[in-house]
């Protein structure tokens, strides 16, 4: 395993975590692909036995007509065998077609769609940057309210601003007083948000880097699974799970990189003022705001990402409706059945009153007749049975039956 640099709290957090976690990650994943693939695994032993079934489950099909020689049926299953072959035998392989994809995409992405947001690395050392100003400011807030001669206000307070706080109400002073004390409030709130800052940014980053490193070592095994029908499902929830992992990065470094493009002025406009010997509150609340809207779409990013990808559906398999259409009506043609009718007394008494209505009105003449199809019922086992269940209730009857037809005559003589 490649010796990787511990994480220092001097030179900032969120940089050295970050590039920590990606060299172990890496580190990780290559080692246990080699454990995994390497010569006398048992995972290789299963890999070359799951192929020799898949081989002969297709040869299986083609022996029996279930499935046919052609280039669309075919090629995808060359297709699925050869990538299982590449990602399952060869690191290097494995390394650029699936680990730059997942790890180093999302930079690429990001770099595309927001060129003024950087690099990853230069977007978590301005975070360092500014939660180590955040830290500095509070410290040097809270030494500034610690000051003797700031202990008492009242004293150093020119005589046209006693006279306005002897204005306000007693009440109003008592309350200022409890709730926000001057000497915790202020600091307590950058401290505050340099914390959220840090872990809407990189937190953030950090999660999805190790949930994806676990996903990649466990990628041939879901890679092998994605073989057969049954289990592929599994490859399909893997992949799913691998691209939102994905997917999130990209989105924190662009919304980390619009929160401090907005935090810095309003701290840089602190830092002017701590100078001068004042601090303010509403500055210090306007930054825990923005961090605050930071966390709450850090925290949806997960959910929006997941919405993303449950979309995405892939199926190597082919035609099933088509297949079992086909397979019927071979199975109709070889047995010489034809479809079964369907009887319906109703619709025979409809037929018989527009015939006989039709009979009165026009003219009787031997060219004037016309043939009626009617569909009479054929009797099976039970059929004196069924009979009288179709008189007693009259409802729609589906069985065999046969078709003759009848001259009009016959028509009307049996209405």
């Amino acid at each position: 395993m490649a010796k990787c640099a511990a994480i220092n709290a001097t030179a900032g957090s969120a940089e050295t975590m970050v590039n920590t976690v990606d060299c172990y990650m890496q580190s990780t994943v290559q080692a246990g692909y080699a454990n995994l693939l390497g010569p006398g695994s048992v995972f290789g032993y299963a890999l070359t036995i799951a192929l020799t079934i898949y081989v002969a489950i297709v040869g299986y099909r083609l022996i029996f007509g279930r499935s046919s020689l052609s280039m669309g049926e075919m090629a995808p299953r060359m297709l699925l065998i050869g990538a299982v072959l590449a990602l399952t035998s060869n690191w290097a392989t494995y390394q650029i077609l699936v680990y730059d994809v997942l790890t180093d995409g999302p930079q690429e992405i990001v770099s595309a769609v927001n060129p003024s947001a950087g690099q990853s690395s230069s977007v978590n050392q301005r975070v360092d940057m500014l939660s180590g100003r955040m830290v500095d400011l509070a410290d040097a807030w809270t030494e500034f309210d610690a000051r003797p001669e700031n202990a008492a206000p009242d004293a150093a307070m020119p005589t046209e601003d006693k006279d306005e706080a002897e204005a306000l109400p007693a009440t109003a002073t008592g309350i200022t007083a409890i709730v926000a004390p001057k000497d915790s409030l202020g600091p307590n709130m950058l401290m505050l948000s340099a914390l959220l800052l840090v872990l809407a940014s990189a937190g953030v980053l950090v999660v999805a880097k190790i949930i994806l490193g676990l996903l990649l070592l466990l990628g041939p095994l879901f890679a092998v699974l994605g073989l057969f029908s049954v289990t592929r499902g599994l490859t399909l929830g893997w992949a799913r799970a691998a691209v939102l992992m994905a997917l999130v990065p990209v989105m924190a470094i662009m919304t980390t990189a619009g929160s401090t493009a907005l935090i810095e002025p309003v701290l840089a406009d602190m830092y002017v003022s701590a100078n001068q010997g004042v601090f303010s509150l509403r500055a210090a609340l306007t930054i825990l705001v923005i961090v605050l809207i930071t966390v709450a779409v850090a925290v949806q990013l997960f959910r929006i990402g997941r919405t993303i990808v449950s979309g995405w559906t892939l199926s190597l398999r082919s035609n099933s409706t088509a297949e079992a259409v086909q397979s019927q009506v071979a199975q109709t043609i070889a047995t010489g059945s034809a479809p079964a009718m369907i009887y319906n007394e109703r619709m025979q008494s409809m037929v018989s009153a527009i015939e006989r209505t039709a009979s009165i009105t026009a003219p009787s003449s031997a060219a004037n007749q016309r043939a009626i199809l009617l569909p009479h019922r054929v009797e099976t086992e039970g059929g004196a049975h069924r009979a009288t269940e179709m008189k007693a209730d009259r409802r729609i009857a589906r069985g065999r039956v046969t078709a003759v037809r009848a001259p009009i005559k016959a028509v009307r003589n049996a209405a």
